[in-house]
């Protein structure tokens, strides 16, 4: 029985060591932040950017093949 006992007491002290000791510091690690967060200012550029990019790849692609055609 005291081996038993001993173990259950064991597995009792690493559950109270999770709770007390680790998972404070994990929520504190993990924790989010209410305020509403602030826009992305480089969002928009890069859309811009990236949008440009493709209308200029889908033109010289057209216009490729409007010329091999021709």
């Amino acid at each position: 029985m005291s081996n038993i006992e001993n173990k259950i007491k064991q597995r009792e002290a690493l559950e109270n060591m999770y709770g007390n000791f680790v998972e404070p510091h994990i929520n504190r690690l993990i924790e989010v932040n209410s305020q509403p967060l602030p826009s992305n200012p480089v969002a928009l550029p890069c859309f811009c950017s990236t949008s440009v990019w493709l209308l200029v790849t889908l033109l010289y692609c057209r216009w490729m093949r409007w010329r091999k055609a021709n």
